[in-house]
């Protein structure tokens, strides 16, 4: 009798009650562990209500497809018809999540889903978007989804709940998994609690795992299912000397829970693996073909419907073209070799605690040290098979777990062979359960016993430390907004020092615009900020090209982007709402040396594609400013003949030459100019009356002297007329703000009177 009741407790000794010594404290004990629990189950619901209002509706992976699944089942009540009835790619996946999401979503008004649901066509854009980092939303958020919800908003955050609840079972039977695997002779009675409860936490703390568990989709589903599959089976391994005795019943209802797996997602076939080798393990041989009979019968009892109205509708108990012609866009053509296959193995383990939306993924340093954890919980477990598994009790059970791992990995290399965008371990997350099994066995093994506890809650803790922060640091900024002022606001916020600049195709102003540094090096970067907003409602989406042109007007670096971070594109932009957008522009590892501008264009993709056009203005796009294309700095090269002057102990003209109506002079720059210097030329005749002037900056302004580096060389050629009666130039620096010259000495360091120098033309 006392077995009987060991086997239906899952191997668990029956509780003592009463006064004897002790038995308080292990009342105590209990208690404390189940508040533990209740903790992690309060902390992992908390967050999820956390993580379901930080991510923007629909912004997890296909998430607008699987809600629109279940909007169908609560709207039409029937399942789809795969050769007609397509609301979305989903609609080929097995049922059983969508309905209980459409139970949860009926009673809300979902009139307004079309709003919610309006596809970002920038995010399609590969020029823009390439590898889902340049543009950060795949729908159109408006001020629908705005606090206080309406209608839908409500039916998708109720949703989310759904997977939250079921996220939470998922963890009460991780942990009851745990308790029945650790009773190996390395693990007493009070360590043994401790361990489930670790399992628990890593699973109810995993980011990824919130993440899954607060969005809208059957993957929170299909784990939940297998874990339950997988604590059954290790219920019924939990007493190997007593497995003659274990029910018939026992494997229906294990065939059952692989059934609704399936019913979730058809990844649930694969439990058909670790179940069947439970009948072995834990069945005689004279009585295998009952209990396979029983698992089977349990099996089809809840799912053979399913199998039986796919044959009959599209002739395989799969529906597999269905299935296939679905996923036909992401068909990898050809498939990935078994090399590729492995050079993914680092995004399996990054996305198994990150990458909590599309690529949305930490800082480098975070990755790094949850893979020394990651490498620590390997070493670990190496010991311990070393050690013939001390802390296992439960060897039949264990095996099971390892089996369904090993199997759902297979699965997870098959589909990502074959299909892409599928490196994303959330398709793997239905085994979490073994994995974070070995994990707690590897940290713990490593650590001595009375390590235990503050091992525990140093894991426990870091991890929820990471859960914690992951919406502030990783997804709230993500898709955040930037702050809107009013055009006198932000003037005065920033002391612009102008304010209307330039107006494109009337509806967006610039209000100023500057760049970061007027020097730069080769492959870095120029930091460009953009200060602007809408002057009227601006009905698409205008992208925005920064470009850095040469002398000869050879592109050196171009950057295409949605404003602010691909976060706000211009279709929703208010009138009288302006901000600040920071931009970085590359500039070519070959780019030469020199002067370069940088400009602002607008890019349009209807009605017609096409650069924007700037009000009142001949040129398409706008001048932000003059930059330098630094050369490394060297000593000011020697002369071989005397110069002609010296200007300010900065500028020494070296050569002056003429050609018709042009004229050359040849500078070297003695040390930085530091400011903008204007070279005035002025034509004199004979008598030296002037016939002829032009002041400007080199190049026509294009390479002012503030960009000029120590040592370099400029040659600077100007076109003007030299009529045949011109007999003399006469020049000068002057800076243009306060009209002061820059001194002028001859080669012998005698000054030019007035710093004006006298040039003889042959």
């Amino acid at each position: 009798m006392a077995d009987a009741v060991n086997s239906e407790a899952g191997g668990q000794k029956p509780e003592v009650r009463g006064r004897g010594p002790g038995a308080g404290d292990q009342g105590s004990g209990i208690r404390l562990q189940f508040s533990i629990l209740n903790f992690i189950l309060a902390a992992f619901v908390a967050l999820c209500l956390v993580y379901n209002v930080t991510l923007p509706v629909f912004e997890a992976p296909d998430e607008a497809s699987h809600f629109r699944y279940a909007h169908y089942l609560a709207n039409e009540r029937r399942l789809p018809d795969l050769k007609r009835d397509l609301p979305s790619h989903e609609v080929t996946q097995p049922v059983l999540y969508y309905a209980l999401a459409a139970l949860v979503i009926s009673p809300f008004d979902r009139s307004n889903l079309d709003q919610l649901v309006l596809l970002n066509p920038d995010w399609f854009d590969r020029s823009l978007n390439q590898g889902y980092t340049g543009v950060r939303g795949q729908h159109i958020h408006t001020e629908a989804e705005r606090w206080p919800y309406q209608g839908a908003v409500w039916a998708v955050r109720a949703a989310r709940l759904l997977s939250s609840l079921l996220g939470a079972a998922t963890i009460a039977l991780v942990y009851l998994i745990a308790r029945d695997i650790f009773t190996g002779h390395a693990v007493n009675d009070a360590s043994r609690p401790l361990i489930a409860n670790l399992c628990a936490a890593l699973v109810a703390f995993n980011p990824k795992f919130i993440h899954i568990s607060s969005v809208v989709s059957n993957d929170i589903a299909i784990t939940l299912a297998a874990t339950a599959t997988c604590w059954w089976m290790v219920r019924m391994a939990n007493q190997p000397g007593m497995c003659d005795r274990v029910p018939l019943r026992r494997f229906f209802i294990l065939g059952a829970l692989v059934a609704a797996a399936t019913l979730c997602k058809l990844q649930g076939l694969g439990l058909l693996a670790p179940a069947l080798a439970a009948v072995f393990l834990v069945t005689p041989r004279e009585r295998l073909s009952g209990r396979i009979v029983a698992l089977l019968a349990g099996f089809f009892a809840v799912a053979g419907w399913w199998f039986v109205f796919n044959t009959l509708n599209y002739g395989h108990p799969l529906a597999w073209a269905q299935v296939q012609e679905a996923n036909a866009a992401l068909l990898r053509i050809p498939p990935l070799g078994a090399g590729e296959i492995l050079a993914t193995l680092p995004l399996w383990f990054t996305s198994y605690w990150g990458n909590l939306g599309i690529e949305l993924h930490y800082d480098d340093w975070v990755n790094a040290v949850l893979f020394v954890a990651l490498a620590l919980a390997v070493i670990g477990c190496v010991v311990a098979f070393a050690r013939k598994l001390p802390m296992v009790g439960n060897r039949a059970g264990f095996a099971l777990l390892m089996i369904w791992q090993v199997t759902i990995a297979a699965m997870f290399a098959w589909w990502l062979r074959s299909y892409v965008g599928t490196e994303n371990s959330r398709l793997i997350m239905p085994g979490v359960a073994p994995v974070v099994l070995l994990t707690a066995m590897g940290w713990l093994t490593l650590a001595p016993q009375r390590a235990w506890p503050a091992a525990a809650v140093a894991g426990a803790g870091s991890l929820l430390a990471l859960a914690i922060a992951a919406p502030f640091v990783t997804i709230r900024p993500a898709y955040a907004l930037p702050s809107m002022m009013s055009r006198e606001g932000i003037v005065a916020a920033h002391q612009l020092p102008s304010a209307g600049v330039a107006t494109f195709d009337g509806v967006i102003e610039l209000l100023h615009a500057e760049v970061g540094t007027k020097r730069v090096k080769p492959g870095e970067h120029l930091d460009v900020t953009l200060y602007w907003g809408a002057r009227q409602p601006v009905n698409q989406s205008y992208r925005v090209v920064l470009e850095a042109l040469d002398l000869d007007g050879e592109v050196i670096g171009r950057k295409m982007a949605i404003p602010f971070g691909g976060r706000f594109a211009t279709q929703r932009w208010q009138p009288g709402a302006y901000f600040r957008d920071d931009y970085r522009l590359p500039i070519g590892a070959t780019a030469p040396r020199g002067p370069a501008r940088v400009q602002l264009s607008l890019f349009k993709l209807y009605p017609e594609p096409g650069a924007a056009s700037i009000d009142g203005a001949n040129t398409r796009a706008f001048l932000i400013d003059r930059v330098k294309v630094e050369a490394a700095t060297t000593s000011p090269p020697e002369s071989s003949q005397p110069p002609i002057a010296v200007f300010g102990d900065v500028l020494r003209l070296d050569r002056v030459r003429f050609a018709p109506d042009q004229v050359t002079f040849d500078w070297t720059a003695l040390r930085p100019p530091g400011n903008d210097y204007t070279l005035f030329v002025h034509v004199l005749d004979a008598n030296g009356a002037q016939i002829g002037q032009k002041d400007a900056e080199p190049f026509d302004g294009q390479y002012p002297t503030g960009l000029w580096d120590a040592g370099e060389r400029v040659r600077d050629v100007r076109a003007i007329a030299l009529p045949p009666e011109a007999r003399w130039l006469r020049i000068g620096w002057y800076d243009r703000q306060t009209g002061q010259r820059l001194a002028a000495r001859m080669a012998d360091g005698s000054p030019w009177p007035d710093d004006i120098v006298f040039i003889e033309i042959p």
